[in-house]
This record gives structure tokens, C-alpha cells and sequence, in this order.
């Protein structure tokens, strides 16, 4: 017998005596006095027993079957391995019609050593109350990770998430983060939702200048783009200021992986074909409505995406109107360019994300061909002269600078001049 049964037993034998009322009895065992009767009568005729469980030693109603445990096992050593409890039970439910509770499914795994729990340290960091409207604010993230499990190239996975309802609003796979991979990351966001109130980021080199020159201001590409769209760009000083979008990419990054395991998925390509679908399905589980219910994004209208989400450049013309664009020289070869532009003409030259580049001046599209790269003539050096050519190159700060046997002031017109 148990505990609770002999003290129950206890209860019962001093009502039998007379030292204890029903009523009080009744109290103390937190039953009727209806069920206090029953219990009576049952140790009248059957002894100690009859307080005693019918069911010991028998299974219980909700066991799950072996046949069952047995198929489990195997689908998780074959295609479920790395799965935890949560998430291994909705894959059953959904994809093998097994019904079992995650609780059964973590006792089961833990006993054959195939899962145990992850302890992880938390530190605290004080919260931030979300933003009340939808689009009022934007996380945006890279996450550099093996999302193909060695069947295709690592690469980084850029998530747009929204403050206000943790909503996956935008994704893309890129082979880094990249300025022409935020770019479509925004044009997706933007040509879906419209133009949101402000973005918060890290403090990557594309987002805002990272010298150690704190006079010098320069305003990256993306950070002119959301300006010309009217898009705060707020930098976090650190991972835990923009939680929600890291707390996406760890779970992407166990329950994107699975998925796309399941469905053989190999190529940047096909995870972003596969990607809308996971992230809808994501949004129907996670995903929580606004305090505000007025949808804080801006249309689109008036603004030309083309134009605004490119990277933009200027280059001078020389006399041949030719221009040099990462080592490649190019020339202007439309009837426009020879009759407007002369040498010391600006042009400007627009980078686009998915199509090739195309030249401006004026508002007129100039044709440009490619005619060739620039190449560099490597130093030939002997053997006698190579310490003293590596010597020259090496900065000496206690010497000063020596002019050229060839410099304009060891010509003897310049030495005559000199008092």
C-alpha cells in the first residue's frame, strides 16, 4: 500500500471506532459522505484491501503501443534524427499520422540516449515593450550557418522580422550578407507590405561606416537607399537589443534545416523557392496580433524601386570617353555620348541586384561596352636587388621621404634656383 492509502485506511478505522464524526472525516479525506460510506463498507468486507487501486500492476489505458514506440524509433534514426520533443511530435502529426505527446516522446528519447536537454545559460537583459503597429519597426539579420548540411555551398540566411507581432515579413538565401542581398530582402518586404517606418540592424560595414576615423562621415549604399525611402536605420549596440530576430534564427535554424532535409534540398535556389511556404507556416505558429491594428506602412507610389534599390556610383570620363569599373575599362559608344560628352564629363553608373549595370547622364541611358581589364605589369627583381627592393617598401617613420633620381627638383633648373 502507499502512503495516502494507509493514512486513508488510518481515517476510515477511527471513524469505525467512533473516535472521528463522518463529517469530519469527510474533511480530512476531501471526498462525500457518500464515497466515505462506500469506503466503509468496502473494508468491511474486503480488509485493508479495499482502499487498495484495482488497477496495480495492470497497463494503463493510455499506453502507447509497441508497434507504435518501435516505428517511432525508427523514423527518427532514419530521417528525424537531431529532432526535439516539440517539434519531432508535430512531424509525426503531420507527415506519419502518429499522435503521441511530446512528454512520452522526451521520456522515450531519453531512454534510449538519442536526446537529452539542453541547458542553456541565460542572462538577463531587461525588456523592451514591442512597437504597437505592424511595419513600425523592421529587425533585419544575416545568419552565416551549414542551412544544406554539407549537400550544398554554406551560406547566410537574411530574415526581416516585425516588431510588433514577431512576423517573418521577408526571407532570401544569399551566398553573404551583401548589400545587393538586402537590397532584394527590402524590395520583397516593401513590394508586398509597402514602405515600413524604420529598420533595426547590427552595426555591419553595409549598414553604417566602420573606420576608425570618427570625424569622417560616410553614408553607405543601404543606408542611402532606406533614406531615399524614407526608412530610419537604427544600429543595435548589441545582439540582445534586437532579440526577436536572433531568437528567429535559432529557431530557423533547427526547424529550416529539418525541413529541408525531409525535402532533399540541396541549392540556394530551391531553399528559396521552399523558403515562402516554411515561412508562412511559421507565421501561423508563432506570429501574434498587434496592439495597434492600424498598419503603420507608407505606399509605394512615386517612388521608382529600380532606381532607389541599386548601388550607384560616379566615374569621369577620360578623352576616349572611357571609364574604369573594378579593374574593367568600358567606352561609351551611343550617338549621345559623342555628341554631349567631353573628357571630364560625370557620369553616373547604377549597380543593379539582378540585371546588368546601365549608365546615366542627365537622365539619358548611355550604352557602354566593355573593351578590356586593366592589368598591372608585375616588378621583376633579381636576386642581388630583392632585400633592397622589400627594404624600400618597408615605412621607416625615422626616415624622411627621398625624392626620385628622376623628381623635378634634382633638375638643374631647380638647383640653380635655390639660394
Amino acid at each position: 500500500m502507499t502512503t495516502a492509502e494507509l493514512e486513508r485506511f488510518a481515517v476510515l478505522q477511527r471513524v469505525r471506532d467512533g473516535t472521528l464524526s463522518r463529517q469530519q472525516a469527510a474533511l480530512d479525506l476531501k471526498i462525500s459522505e457518500r464515497q466515505l460510506r462506500r469506503l466503509i463498507r468496502k473494508i468491511e468486507t474486503a480488509g485493508a484491501a479495499g482502499v487498495t487501486s484495482k488497477r496495480r500492476g495492470q497497463p494503463p489505458n493510455n499506453r502507447v503501443e509497441e508497434s507504435v514506440r518501435a516505428r517511432v524509433l525508427e523514423r527518427y534514426r532514419s530521417d528525424y534524427r537531431g529532432f526535439g520533443p516539440t517539434l519531432l511530435a508535430q512531424t509525426l502529426r503531420e507527415r506519419d499520422q502518429i499522435e503521441v505527446s511530446r512528454e512520452w516522446l522526451r521520456a522515450v528519447l531519453i531512454e534510449n540516449e538519442l536526446w537529452q536537454s539542453k541547458r542553456r545559460r541565460r542572462n538577463v537583459h531587461p525588456l523592451r515593450a514591442r512597437r504597437p503597429r505592424f511595419g513600425e519597426l523592421i529587425q533585419m539579420d544575416g545568419s552565416p550557418h551549414d542551412w544544406f548540411e554539407e549537400r550544398g555551398p554554406r551560406c547566410s540566411l537574411l530574415l526581416a522580422i516585425d516588431d510588433a507581432t514577431s512576423r517573418v515579413t521577408a526571407g532570401r538565401f544569399e551566398p553573404s550578407e551583401t548589400t545587393d542581398g538586402y537590397y532584394r530582402l527590402i524590395r520583397a518586404h516593401v513590394s508586398t507590405f509597402g514602405r515600413f517606418c524604420a529598420a533595426y540592424t547590427d552595426k555591419h560595414s553595409i549598414f553604417r561606416y566602420s573606420g576608425t576615423n570618427a570625424n569622417v562621415h560616410i553614408t553607405t549604399q543601404l543606408h542611402r537607399a532606406l533614406g531615399e525611402l524614407e526608412i530610419e536605420l537604427i544600429c543595435a549596440n548589441s545582439p540582445q537589443a534586437k532579440g526577436r530576430v536572433e531568437r528567429a534564427n535559432r529557431t530557423f535554424q533547427d526547424r529550416l534545416i529539418k525541413a529541408m532535409r525531409l525535402e532533399k534540398i540541396e541549392t540556394l535556389e530551391a531553399g528559396n523557392v521552399f523558403l515562402p511556404g516554411f515561412i508562412t507556416e511559421h507565421n501561423t505558429r508563432f506570429a501574434i496580433e498587434p496592439a495597434d491594428v492600424n498598419d503603420a506602412h507608407r505606399s509605394t507610389e512615386g517612388f521608382d524601386l529600380d532606381f532607389i534599390l541599386c548601388q550607384r556610383e560616379e566615374r569621369v570620363l577620360t578623352k576616349n570617353l572611357m571609364f574604369q569599373l573594378n579593374d574593367a575599362c568600358f567606352a561609351l559608344v551611343d550617338p549621345y555620348s559623342r555628341r554631349k560628352l567631353t573628357a571630364g564629363s560625370r557620369i553616373e553608373i547604377r549597380l543593379h541586384p539582378d540585371r546588368p549595370m546601365t549608365t546615366h547622364h542627365d537622365g539619358e541611358e548611355l550604352t557602354a561596352e566593355p573593351v578590356g581589364k586593366l592589368t598591372r605589369n608585375a616588378a621583376v627583381v633579381g636576386a642581388k636587388d630583392l632585400n633592397a627592393h622589400l627594404d624600400r617598401r618597408k615605412p621607416n617613420p625615422a626616415k624622411g621621404h627621398t625624392p626620385a633620381p628622376n623628381h623635378p627638383w634634382r633638375s638643374p633648373r631647380q638647383l640653380a634656383r635655390r639660394p
